[in-house]
């Protein structure tokens, strides 16, 4: 294992380990066990079979399962017709690519099927049993790669998805306290409109979260030794949900900030000071309810849901005290108001989620 990890630490992955060892195997089982004199084929079908997944090595084999299967029989009925020269070589060539596409067996099962009828039609004249040995070794080599795939450091991008997942958070949680700061020391029109920018920008995080899901939903199919990972898949999934819409809604407010900001763009746009202050710890409670949640995706704090609930229900408190301060005070307070019911349903969407993700474990000494 030291020797592995030497390896990686030199640039050498799992996948190219894997590589080598599906090339090294299917050769000998090809050899050893089917007898064929030369197994060339088989090492070649692993190396081309195996891939990232196990579900994407599947897709690979069968595809050149079917295009070496197409070849041969294309050749077959080709070779009881013409002669070997410059147009029949054309022709089948043609017929497999054709047909091929028209089967819609993919790149690889094109290439393949056209790749085998040459070899078929040219050297299996002249080589007895090449027919049959294509046949088995093209098998041998894809099964052994699916196999070693999923054997051997099977692979999972769960941890790249959490990784995602976290920047997510942290990417919204700093454009609430970006905002907060400008909220309490005066909210300018390039300022808001700096605000709503780096909102936006958080839109690339928010795909990237998307695609690592994917990857690693990708990386988990056709792969029954790490089953037991397509639960954390699935919190992660509801995590990425419940941040994608909390996203939706601090960009409304960084929007109702920069819509308010260009109506007083002569000038600030400054709160009375006790609202203000209300307002900017409001925005900083979310922004620390979003940090909690990152420990809920990790999953490594028992009492984050807790925690965060907790901190949820002062910023409840805050934003009730608020609507009852712009009840109380003359103007025109719609855009305040506008930001009030955007932290509600994150704050709401929040809540929902975490209870979904994690049990509300109560710290020692609570609850007694």
């Amino acid at each position: 294992m030291s020797s592995l990890r030497e390896l990686f630490l030199t640039g050498v992955d799992a996948q190219v380990l894997k590589t080598g060892i599906a090339a090294g195997v299917s050769w000998w089982v090809a050899h050893r066990i089917f007898h064929t004199p030369r197994p060339y084929f088989a090492p070649l079908a692993a190396i081309l079979s195996l891939q990232v997944s196990v579900a994407d090595s599947i897709f690979k084999g069968v595809q050149r399962l079917l295009g070496v299967g197409a070849g041969i029989a294309l050749a077959l009925v080709a070779g009881y017709f013409f002669r070997l020269s410059a147009g029949s070589v054309g022709l089948v060539v043609y017929v497999a690519v054709f047909v091929s596409s028209r089967l819609r067996m993919g790149p690889m099962g094109i290439a393949q099927s056209a790749i085998t009828a040459l070899l078929a039609l040219t050297v299996g004249r002249l080589a007895p049993g090449y027919l049959w040995f294509r046949i088995v070794d093209t098998v041998v080599g894809v099964l052994v790669a699916v196999i070693v795939n999923a054997l051997i450091w099977p692979p999972d991008a769960t941890p790249s998805a959490e990784s995602a997942l976290i920047a997510l958070a942290q990417g919204v949680a700093e454009v609430l306290e970006a905002i907060c700061q400008d909220v309490f020391e005066g909210m300018t029109a390039g300022l808001a409109n700096r605000h709503l920018s780096l909102a936006r920008d958080v839109d690339q995080s928010l795909e990237a979260a998307h695609e690592a899901i994917k990857r690693a939903e990708k990386s988990l199919k056709w792969n029954f030794l790490l089953m037991k990972r397509r639960k954390r898949l699935k919190t992660l999934r509801r995590a990425a949900t419940a941040l994608e819409h909390t996203l939706s809604q601090v960009q409304g407010i960084a929007r109702t900030f920069y819509v308010s900001a260009e109506r007083h763009a002569d000038r600030e746009l400054l709160l009375p000071p006790s609202m203000a202050l209300a307002l900017a710890k409001l925005l900083s409670l979310m922004g620390s309810s979003l940090k909690i949640y990152i420990c809920i995706i990790v999953g490594g704090h028992p009492d984050a849901a807790y925690r965060l609930e907790s901190t949820l229900k002062q910023a409840s408190v805050m934003r009730r005290l608020l609507i009852e301060e712009i009840d109380n005070t003359p103007g025109e307070w719609g855009d305040i108001l506008a930001v009030l019911i955007d932290v509600e349903k994150m704050t709401q969407d929040l809540v929902i989620s975490s209870r979904q993700l994690v049990p509300l474990v109560l710290p020692r000494g609570r609850g007694r």
